[in-house]
This record gives structure tokens, C-alpha cells and sequence, in this order.
């Protein structure tokens, strides 16, 4: 148990104490099901939960025994070891290099069942229009860095946090002009065009349906908010969602700190808990 000022309630909420509660719980919960490794299926999203956030998606600092740490608690787990990702599949690869896993990306519009699995779009690119406008958007507004994930496009604004607001005015005037076309998910410093109909719950459910995966129970790991869906995907399965506090979610409602402790619980899982 963590032993900080939040955990020993000074000046705290009953409502506060109830989050620290739960998140305590969650964990604990987790961690018994870890003690006996045929059980449980891990999803594990990659920035702000594996990864510090950078200033950009390319300058991330990945540690160096990040893959065989992964590789290790997927032998464990017997390959139910999955990756729950805004990234595309390809740039988590590259992250994770050599090993791969199975893995959703871009939010559950790119899918791949398997580690020797090939990756799989499950939705068409935006039309040309579409990803024209956006990129007009992100031009006339100097210092919003444009990532076309293919499958989606993720617009970060970190550089320049006062953009937020415009931003996100400009996106909702495009609906009108791309009805039905795509939705728009906000993350950290970011925000994401996304396709309609897809997400990190739905890749979820469809990771815990294939063979190594089925019949455990699943804990996922994530930071953000596009995780809310995958953390109730769990849920209603019986599991887990952990969270790790940043931008988005508190220390007293998060199940850790920081990816460093995300990776030292993961560690302390390889060595045995």
C-alpha cells in the first residue's frame, strides 16, 4: 500500500477516501489474481501508463528491458498479455521492438490477434476531404502537431495548451460538412478524430474473446480517458481497471502514481509479487 498524505486521509473528502478506497481495492484485486497467472488476462495501454508523456509521441524515453519485461509476464501469462493502445500497431512494435503482442490500436480501429498476427484494419480511411480539412485546421493554428494514424488522426496541442478551446470549435464545425464521418476523443494534450463506433472497450471484448485470452479474468492498465471504456469493458467481465494518475485522474482515485510505478509493480509481477 502506498503511504503517502493521501493514503493516511489528512484533509481529505469522504468522497476522496471512497476513490483512494476503490483504488486500493482495484489493485489488491488485481494482485491476488496475479498470484495464480492462469487466470487473468493483462491489457496494458502504452503512453502514460508504460511511458512517461513526451512533448511529442516520437520522443518518448522507452527502458531498455521494457520488451523482455513484457515478453516475460506474457510467457507467464501464457501469451494473454495484450497491448490497448491509441498508437498504431506499427508504432507500438517499434516501442516494444523486438517482441510483438497481440494488440488494438488507434483506439480499436486496428487489430491484430497475435503476436505473429498481421494487422488488420477494421475501418476505411477517412475520405481525403475529410483528413484535408483537418489538416487545415491544425495549419491555422501554429504549434498543433498533426499525427495521421491512418485509421484515425490525433491533433497535439502540448506545445501550445491556450489552443484547446479553438481547437476543439473548429473540429465541431466540421460535422456538419462530414456527417457520420467521425467522432472526437480528447486524451492527453491531445485530441483524436477518431471513426465512429470504435473503441478501447469494444477492442477490449474483442482481445477476451480469442483463445488466450478467454475464460480469464482481465485487468487493463491505462492513464487516459479514451481507457474509461476499456476499464468498464473489464469490469463487467469481472476484472479490473487500474488507473495511473497524471493529467487526467488524481492520485487519490488512481491504482498508481506514475508509469515508473506501473513498471515497478510489473516487475515486482515477473519476480513472483
Amino acid at each position: 500500500m502506498r503511504e503517502d498524505k493521501a493514503l493516511r486521509g489528512d484533509n481529505l473528502s469522504r468522497d476522496d477516501l471512497s476513490r483512494i478506497e476503490r483504488a486500493a481495492s482495484q489493485r489488491s484485486g488485481a494482485e491476488r489474481l496475479l498470484t495464480a497467472p492462469a487466470a487473468v488476462a493483462l491489457y496494458l495501454d502504452i503512453d502514460g501508463t508504460l511511458l512517461d508523456v513526451a512533448l511529442t509521441p516520437s520522443t518518448v524515453h522507452v527502458p531498455a528491458d521494457l520488451s523482455d519485461l513484457l515478453g516475460a509476464i506474457s510467457t507467464r501469462l501464457s501469451g494473454a498479455l495484450a497491448i490497448v493502445t491509441g498508437r498504431p500497431i506499427v508504432e507500438a512494435d517499434h516501442l516494444l521492438k523486438p517482441l510483438k503482442f497481440a494488440a488494438a490500436g488507434v483506439h480499436g480501429a486496428e487489430m491484430r490477434t497475435s503476436a505473429a498476427g498481421n494487422v488488420v484494419s477494421l475501418t476505411p480511411s477517412f475520405s481525403p476531404e475529410l483528413i484535408s480539412d483537418i489538416k487545415s485546421i491544425a495549419k491555422s493554428l501554429p504549434g498543433i502537431v498533426v499525427e495521421d494514424k491512418g485509421a484515425g488522426i490525433a491533433l497535439h496541442y502540448r506545445i501550445v495548451p491556450e489552443l484547446h478551446a479553438s481547437l476543439l470549435h473548429a473540429l465541431e464545425a466540421l460535422s456538419p460538412r462530414h456527417p457520420g464521418q467521425f467522432m472526437v476523443c480528447g486524451g492527453r494534450k491531445v485530441v483524436e478524430i477518431l471513426p465512429i463506433g470504435f473503441s478501447k472497450g469494444r477492442a477490449l471484448r474483442q482481445l477476451a474473446a480469442l483463445p488466450n485470452f478467454s475464460n480469464r479474468v482481465p485487468v487493463m492498465i491505462g492513464d487516459d480517458i479514451a481507457d474509461l471504456d476499456a476499464f468498464r469493458a473489464a469490469e463487467e467481465m469481472g476484472g479490473y481497471g487500474l488507473k495511473v494518475a497524471g493529467e487526467n485522474f488524481s492520485e487519490a482515485e488512481a491504482a498508481f502514481r506514475s508509469p515508473t510505478e506501473v513498471l515497478g509493480w510489473l516487475r515486482s509481477f515477473g519476480a513472483g509479487l
